[in-house]
């Protein structure tokens, strides 16, 4: 029983994010509020474990078809006794979320964004529900852009209201973190093209080429890095955010590399991923930093 919770815990972290299991978009939020209330820190990290832990579990029991077809073995995809306990639990894991937003936060602009980011998140995934009479927003390009593009501002603000109202600040941060998440995405949906075809799916991945996905995951980040300069330029944000601008060199270098092999991965690509994966990061434990300065 044990072994089995553990991995449990351990598939709701995957795919590991800088919302959870990573805790770097609440250190974000509380950075750059400046506010340095570290009961409103620890709240944020509560809410985004309860919450995303459910969102990953919830995805990964919708997928068992994709899952299984694309060869891989869970302990959602071999054990149903598991599966239908957590199609049980994870409800309740969203109705508790809701709970605490309505407790925690300061704002009720960031109630609603929560809702926004728990009905997105729910419908993204759900073909066990509501999803058995419409189209789950995965299956499809267009809903699955349109619930990440809701999903990724709606809960970084509803973060931001844990520790003040929502301000332009606040909503300059969303937009900017919306960009940087895009470009994952894309990057992402390059990976889970093998199942998404088997299962019939016009998803992402399956509709758009790897290298038009990879093109358009560099559009993001380059928007990132412009966003986060126009935004210290007209005083949204400190003048030390400019500092992880500076790591949009490795961003250009791996964009340079990819060019000039035509946009294709290939095994020679591995060091142009890694320049990228070390850069991105490093912007944005720069970008956390930059809020104490």
């Amino acid at each position: 029983m044990l072994s089995e919770f553990v991995a449990v815990i351990r598939l709701s972290a995957k795919p590991a994010t800088i919302i959870y299991p990573y805790p770097i978009l609440p250190l974000l939020v509380f950075s750059l509020t400046q506010t340095f209330d570290f009961t409103s820190l620890l709240k944020s990290i509560i809410l985004s474990f309860v919450f995303y832990s459910g969102v990953n579990l919830w995805n990964h029991i919708n997928d068992v078809k994709e899952d299984t077809l694309g060869g891989k073995k869970t302990i959602i995809t071999q054990n149903e006794r598991i599966r239908n306990m957590l199609l049980v639990i994870l409800p309740f894991q969203y109705i508790t979320s809701m709970c605490l937003v309505i407790l925690w936060s300061r704002h009720h602009l960031g109630i609603m964004c929560f809702i926004i980011s728990a009905f997105v998140t729910w419908m993204y995934s759900d073909r066990t529900f509501l999803g058995k009479f419409i189209r789950r927003w995965k299956d499809h390009y267009i809903t699955e852009m349109l619930s990440f593009v809701l999903f990724f501002p709606s809960y970084t603000l509803t973060l931001w209201s844990l520790f003040t109202s929502i301000s332009i600040k606040g909503i300059a941060l969303s937009l900017t973190i919306t960009f940087f998440l895009l470009s994952g995405t894309f990057l992402k949906d390059i990976k889970d093209i093998s199942g998404d075809t088997l299962a019939g799916l016009k998803t992402l991945g399956v509709v758009f080429s790897p290298n038009t996905l990879l093109k358009v995951s560099f559009t993001m980040l380059f928007l990132y890095y412009s966003s986060l300069l126009v935004f210290t330029i007209t005083n949204v944000f400190s003048i030390s955010t400019i500092f992880p601008v500076i790591f949009s060199i490795g961003a250009f270098y791996s964009a340079w590399n990819f060019a000039k092999n035509g946009w294709e991965i290939t095994e020679n690509s591995v060091q142009a991923f890694k320049v990228l994966f070390y850069s991105n990061i490093s912007s944005l434990l720069c970008f956390v930093l930059s809020g104490f300065i």
